[in-house]
């Protein structure tokens, strides 16, 4: 998947970006959260901007993810020009030392989650370190109510994915061609 990734053009990140947003803002799923949990995309993930700018416009909570120690917490976006710092991996993240992160009361929420694959049994496959997973274990052990949705590239819409018993299953999948309801 990693050199399907790199062979994919990289306007075709961006297209799929769009057709993914264009799908999330027209399902019931979109108008059921006011608030909206969601990564900042790297150059070889679908791209991310067009569902936060859609998030923006419609006047939801956004948050995005920074990696703390060995936890991934989510702090508040008010727009795409917010201070950002590098997090440990290089990767673009909210400046921690700005904002609170999220809370209880900032649910329920639409968690849009990355991965290198996905299946339709709503199975993820991440980039190894159980972040997510970890983050969706403590949410369930606190008992707060949202939906898990896997955002990829048509292609990474696989048969299969392999997944253990602490890996969350996703609750749909939304490509750049399709929202598939798990």
């Amino acid at each position: 998947m990693r050199e399907r990734l790199k062979e994919t053009p990289g306007e075709e990140f961006y297209t799929q970006g769009l057709g993914a947003s264009a799908l999330l803002c027209s399902a019931p799923i979109w108008s059921s959260y006011k608030t909206l949990f969601i990564f900042l995309s790297l150059p070889l993930e679908i791209d991310t901007r067009p569902i936060l700018e859609a998030a923006f416009k419609a006047g939801k909570n956004v948050f995005a993810p920074g990696v703390e120690d060995e936890r991934l917490a989510f702090y508040p976006l008010g727009s795409l020009d917010d201070p950002f710092r590098r997090g440990p991996f290089g990767i673009r993240e909210p400046d921690p030392g700005l904002n609170k992160s999220a809370a209880a009361g900032d649910f329920p929420a639409l968690i849009i989650t990355p991965g290198l694959a996905f299946d339709r049994e709503g199975m993820r496959l991440g980039r190894g370190k159980a972040y997510y997973d970890r983050f969706f274990a403590r949410l369930d052990d606190d008992g707060v109510k949202y939906t898990a949705l896997g955002l990829c590239m048509d292609f990474q819409l696989v048969d299969k994915v392999p997944g253990g018993e602490k890996d969350k299953k996703m609750g749909g999948i939304l490509t750049g061609k399709e929202l598939y309801a798990i």
